[in-house]
């Protein structure tokens, strides 16, 4: 009998043990948005540890891609087991994760300006963030990281908000070029010029495309990036060999012409879930370095 209880006291001890070191996640959460107009949906991973410290904890920004929505990240991508097998690892510092819903992905404001997705992520989400949550102010404890559009979207935010990231680590960047746009080599719904005409307006009488669109264009963003801005956040831009294409690889080698430091890492893989649930470790680990000061910008 003493030796059952002994057995039952260890068996209980280790799945209490297990569960203080596994995170959190909910994929329910919202609020309403005045600049949206509607409600805002995403998903939060909160650190093991969170329920019983009292720290502030740097917050990763996770983007879904295009035809995905706030909760996938968390389902197909397995966000939560992979962070805490992460964390618990030592390969990256505790943090959150956030993976808003983008809705309309694209990640700017509309043309029209009537959804202002852009104004909403900065002005409503990052605040309703650190306000609800114990999660640390400071840009050097804000990262932002993301899949095909997202990776669009993490780039855009870095490249136009270098203020608000410390880290910025694209996977799969979605991106579509000026030439590839106007040669009409895009999938175009019916009824439209070119392949962002309903989000970025309609091409100018000229047949070039609208202003709106070189306002949010990674492209643009980089050749016009200012001196005094292009070490003030840390790239990474990670993509499958097997997707690579030429878009995705002159946005990292015009990074490089234009001195802003970026790493890249091609690796085996397509443009699917198998590829983004490894990335997610190495994007982990590379924001991770940044929040605790492990890299500069002028190499390790």
């Amino acid at each position: 009998m003493k030796n059952k209880i002994v057995v039952l006291l260890v068996v209980l001890l280790n799945v209490c043990f297990a569960t203080a070191r596994n995170g959190t996640a909910f994929s329910d959460n919202s609020f309403q948005s005045k600049y949206l107009n509607q409600t805002a949906n995403y998903s939060i991973y909160l650190p093991p540890g969170y329920e019983s410290s009292t720290i502030d904890y740097p917050v990763l920004y996770l983007l879904h891609g295009g035809g995905d929505n706030y909760k996938d990240w968390l389902l197909k991508g397995q966000a939560a087991a992979i962070a805490d097998k992460t964390i618990n690892s030592g390969e990256a510092p505790a943090m959150i994760i956030v993976m808003p819903d983008g809705i309309k992905n694209w990640y700017c404001n509309d043309y029209k300006n009537e959804f202002r997705y852009e104004d909403f992520f900065y002005e409503e989400l990052i605040p309703h963030i650190e306000a609800n949550y114990r999660a640390r102010t400071e840009k050097a404890y804000r990262a932002i990281s993301g899949l095909s559009m997202g990776g669009f979207g993490s780039l855009l935010y870095a490249l136009k908000h270098p203020d608000k990231f410390v880290a910025c680590y694209g996977m799969s960047v979605g991106l579509f070029s000026e030439a590839r746009l106007l040669s009409g080599n895009t999938r175009t719904a019916p009824g439209q010029s070119w392949y962002g005409e309903a989000y970025f307006g309609p091409m100018t009488a000229d047949g070039k495309l609208p202003e709106h669109w070189y306002k949010n264009d990674v492209f643009t963003l980089i050749r016009n990036m200012p001196d005094a801005q292009k070490r003030q956040v840390h790239f990474a831009i990670e993509v499958g060999d097997d997707e690579l294409n030429r878009d995705q690889a002159e946005s990292f080698l015009l990074m490089k012409d234009n001195d802003i430091p970026v790493e890249v890492r091609i690796v085996d893989g397509g443009h699917n879930w198998i590829l983004w649930r490894k990335c997610l470790p190495n994007a982990m680990k590379f924001v991770g370095e940044a929040f605790l000061q492990e890299r500069t910008l002028w190499g390790r």
